[in-house]
Formats: structure tokens, sequence, C-alpha cells
């Protein structure tokens, strides 16, 4: 089964030493924030790099509940859907850099950060109230 975090923070601790790094090492840094800011809504942190990728937190019960086979296929899905929006677009250069996506769905929403232009984060959390998607939707269900 994928890693716990547990055993995340010991491999990203392990590593730190190995290479000698200060423990502030954003990635972690990252994960604990938006573990403090949302607990309970937090569900996945991970980060890809091309055809690479790792898994930085799995919520505990959907790791319960998604076999290896099903993470991997949500993984390699969320990738691709990182992948297939540029950091930079010439047609919207007056905007700069794209930062981030965000994709809401009934009960989740995705967020990728990308880094790079085949790298980033990406995140996801519980579907709470938005106003501003919830807003839109009140009119938009009539058609």
């Amino acid at each position: 089964m994928v890693d716990s975090l547990r055993d995340v923070e010991a491999d990203i601790q392990a590593d730190l030493e190995d290479d000698g790094e200060t423990p502030s090492e954003p990635l972690r840094d990252l994960v604990a924030a938006l573990r403090e800011d949302n607990p309970e809504g937090l569900r996945a942190v991970g980060r890809y790099d091309g055809d690479d990728h790792e898994i930085l937190y799995l919520r505990e019960d959907l790791e319960a509940s998604l076999s290896d086979e099903e993470i991997q296929r949500r993984i390699k899905t969320f990738v691709l859907k990182g992948l297939a929006d540029p950091r930079s677009d010439t047609e919207l250069d007056d905007y700069g850099e794209l930062n981030a996506t965000l994709r809401w769905f009934d009960n989740a929403i995705l967020a990728i950060y990308p880094t790079g232009e085949w790298s980033g984060i990406i995140a996801t959390f519980e579907r709470r109230r938005s106003p501003l998607v919830d807003a839109a939707f009140e009119y938009l269900d009539e058609f």
C-alpha cells in the first residue's frame, strides 16, 4: 500500500540528513501548512516531474479505501491534467505565467500548481461550499 504520512516524513528526513539540507524542506512545509489550514478537508498531496511522481500525503481513509492500482490510475490522470495546461501561453501573455488551476467536482477540488513546464504539485480537497462557484451554479443550473 502507499506509504503513510509518517513513512513519507521519515523518508524526507532521511533524505535531508543524507543531503545535508535543512529540515525546512519546502514540500514538507507545504503539506504541513495544508494539513493545518484544512485538517479534515485535505485529501492528498503529490508532486510530479515528467513521468515521475511522488505521493507526499494521502489521507488514511482514502489510503484504506483505494487499491494501489486505483491510486496509480488517479495519479496518472492528475499528472495529465497538470501537463495539459502550459505555464505560459502566448495568447495570454498579458496575464503572466500560470500559477495554478482549480477544478471543482461535485465531491472534490483538484488544485494543480505548476512549478515548471513538466513539473508541479497536485493537491485534492473535500468539496465544500464555495461562494464563487456556487453562485455561478445557481444561474447555470437553469441552462
